[in-house]
């Protein structure tokens, strides 16, 4: 008598075809669209992989778990960097799921063995419990890799927002654009001091006419940084601050008699000597 992972392995294409129009049907994508040609071997490899160890995760082969685990971790790195979400891939894996049973069921009917019952529930158990796995360990994966892109996409963004621009040698530019949140205004902090060092300047220009609100915590920071670069022997103009900005400045009780400000860049930019001259 054919045994059971036996029968599943020998009609491994007819279930990736089964699975692959399940998905289709239901609008799931196995990969990004821009991707689909170069993936589609990949992708069947893959999933020709996955029903081997499912077939001998019912026969409780020994290592199979390292294998299952190994495979739903390089799964959920693929499916995170092609952009397929965790809802359709754990939708997959559910429609996998069912079959699977479909075809352990087939096979049951098809046995003449006695207990088919008791096979039936435990071959079902099994099922249930190596799709939960890989659930499991997917969404795992899949969390940690997309917070590692976040977090590596934040940080990139971060960085090129507050980038200084050198306009002469000693003097440079730091025009700073939108909402400064406390994770932003600490990078903002670091990454000056770094990129004035490395400049090696004198007088630092910092417009703010691009940050829509000034609150405490933003005014705060913009004081480190002036008695930082201060310590650096910089000295820090502030130019930009608006009507609004100036009347919640006041408002919130903030000293800026020993701050040098102007009302626009250019202003402040004129006033040490730099102008820009039509040719």
């Amino acid at each position: 008598m054919m045994a059971l992972d036996q029968h599943i392995t020998e009609h491994k294409e007819d279930i990736i075809k089964q699975w692959l129009e399940a998905c289709t049907a239901k609008g799931s994508r196995l990969h990004s669209a821009k991707d689909q040609q170069k993936l589609e071997k990949k992708l069947k490899d893959q999933h020709e992989a996955l029903v081997t160890i499912v077939a001998k995760s019912l026969r409780k082969a020994e290592g199979v778990k390292d294998e299952l685990n190994r495979w739903s971790l390089q799964c959920a790195r693929d499916r995170a960097v092609h952009e397929v979400t965790v809802t359709e891939s754990v939708g997959q894996f559910n429609a996998f799921r069912q079959i699977m049973f479909e075809w352990i069921l087939k096979f049951s009917e098809a046995s003449s063995q006695e207990n088919s019952i008791r096979n039936m529930y435990e071959w079902s158990r099994m099922l249930n419990q190596t799709i939960d796995e890989i659930i499991e360990v997917f969404t795992e994966e899949y969390h940690q890799v997309t917070m590692i892109q976040l977090n590596a996409q934040k940080e990139m963004i971060n960085e090129l927002s507050a980038p200084i621009i050198p306009i002469t040698e000693g003097v440079g530019i730091l025009p700073l654009v939108g909402e400064i949140d406390t994770y932003r205004a600490r990078t903002i902090l670091e990454s000056v001091l770094q990129q004035c060092s490395a400049l090696k300047l004198s007088y630092l220009f910092l417009d703010i006419s691009g940050v829509p609100i000034v609150d405490t915590m933003v005014a705060y920071q913009i004081f480190k940084v002036i008695d930082s670069t201060k310590l650096l022997g910089i000295e820090t103009i502030i130019s930009g601050i608006r009507p609004e900005i100036a009347q919640t400045v006041v408002k919130l009780g903030l000293d800026f008699s020993n701050v040098k400000t102007e009302q626009s860049l250019a202003k402040a930019l004129a006033n040490k000597g730099f102008k820009i001259e039509e040719r």
